[in-house]
């Protein structure tokens, strides 16, 4: 299934830090930004929360906005949690008490997403090196030359 939301860049076209997306501060800053009221937070352009928010009738009120770390310390993504709720059902700030908790899955998620990474780029090295062994035993020996390596995907 296609992502509906475009991609949101992490600097500006002078090549500038983005920092009036709270997405793309949170990951150019390694940083986590907590807003109580995204519609009242001085700083940040909230223009596609006010457009999805008015195609949905949704209202984006509260964000959570953390990177995702990896072990060394690089971000690898960021994870955005919208509006709290309160026992009773309002939206309401997220708490600041609750915030190290969230960091914490975050870091496993970045670990995690690094890890899958990393195990994608070893596949690809792999069947890069095959495809070479295979290119050099054609070219060498008429008798096993066009065998096709077949790949599962």
């Amino acid at each position: 299934m296609p992502i509906p939301f475009p991609p949101v860049p992490l600097r500006d076209p002078d090549g500038a830090p983005n920092t009036k997306s709270v997405v793309a501060a949170a990951a150019v800053t390694g940083k986590t930004i907590n807003l109580a009221d995204a519609y009242n937070a001085p700083g940040f352009d909230f223009h596609g929360a006010r457009e999805f928010d008015a195609r949905t009738g949704y209202r984006s009120k509260s964000f959570l906005t953390v990177p995702l770390k990896n072990h060394d310390a690089e971000v690898v993504g960021v994870l955005q949690l919208i509006n709290a709720r309160s026992a009773e059902g309002d939206t309401i700030a997220f708490p600041a008490d609750g915030t190290p908790l969230v960091e914490a899955l975050a870091s496993q998620a970045a670990i995690a997403l690094d890890n899958q990474m990393l195990l994608d780029a070893q596949k690809n090295l792999f069947r890069s090196v095959l495809k070479i062994f295979a290119s050099a035993i054609d070219a060498k020996s008429p008798y096993t030359g066009g065998i096709a390596i077949v790949f599962p995907s």
